[in-house]
């Protein structure tokens, strides 16, 4: 039986982020009848009810360190061996089991309509492990912490790129306000003559002339 604290805490969960949800044939521990109930998996576990339509599951299947294979239909099924045997082979075709280490532990046998369907959940239940998303928890997780560094490095190559530029521009306003004070000086200062190398230079009586 399934407690009823364990029930309320995850019966939202079971109905709205079922990884898969569908009908199969469950076989009964205590005989060959196969019984038909709707199964719905959620995380490592494979709850399954009387209907679609029941509230309350019947059962659960833990899933953890499970093995799921499908049954391999026996050679010469369905030729020499009658109609039985060939029932039987094509149902195995469509069956899959759950089994685990511990001899003591119970195994199950479950049965979809299609191979397809049977794959579908075969590939669901051997994802369906705890470990396995602990372990993809923290390969994302190592990803999401190597992104952040990423995004960081940027930040801090963006900040000192940006950071440069704007040195660079504080450096240009102050060589361009040197210039212009320079060239602002060079006008107000008096035009001397120069003198070539061939150009008389004037003499002291010129000078006296000049005087008088």
């Amino acid at each position: 039986l399934i407690e009823n604290s364990f029930l309320s805490s995850t019966l939202q969960p079971i109905w709205y982020d079922c990884v898969l949800a569908g009908h199969l044939y469950k076989r009964c521990s205590d005989s060959n009848k196969w019984l038909l109930r709707w199964f719905r998996l959620y995380q490592n576990l494979l709850f399954y009810y009387d209907t679609e339509q029941s509230a309350k599951p019947t059962g659960v299947i833990f899933l953890e360190g499970c093995y799921c294979e499908r049954l391999i239909t026996p050679s010469g099924s369905g030729q020499a061996g009658g109609n039985k045997q060939g029932k039987e082979g094509e149902e195995k075709v469509v069956s899959f089991s759950i089994m685990y280490r511990r001899e003591n532990q119970r195994q199950y046998e479950l049965r979809a309509d299609t191979i397809s369907e049977c794959k579908a959940w075969i590939d669901a239940i051997k994802m369906a492990s705890f470990n396995k998303l602990l372990l993809q928890k923290e390969e994302l997780e190592q990803k999401h912490l190597h992104l952040l560094q990423v995004v960081e490095s940027e930040k801090t190559a963006k900040w000192q790129y940006t950071r440069h530029c704007e040195d660079l521009t504080v450096e240009i306003k102050k060589l361009r306000e040197e210039l212009f004070t320079l060239k602002k000086e060079w006008r107000l200062l008096p035009q001397k003559q120069s003198f070539g190398p061939n150009s008389r230079r004037p003499s002291e009586a010129d000078e006296d002339e000049e005087e008088e």
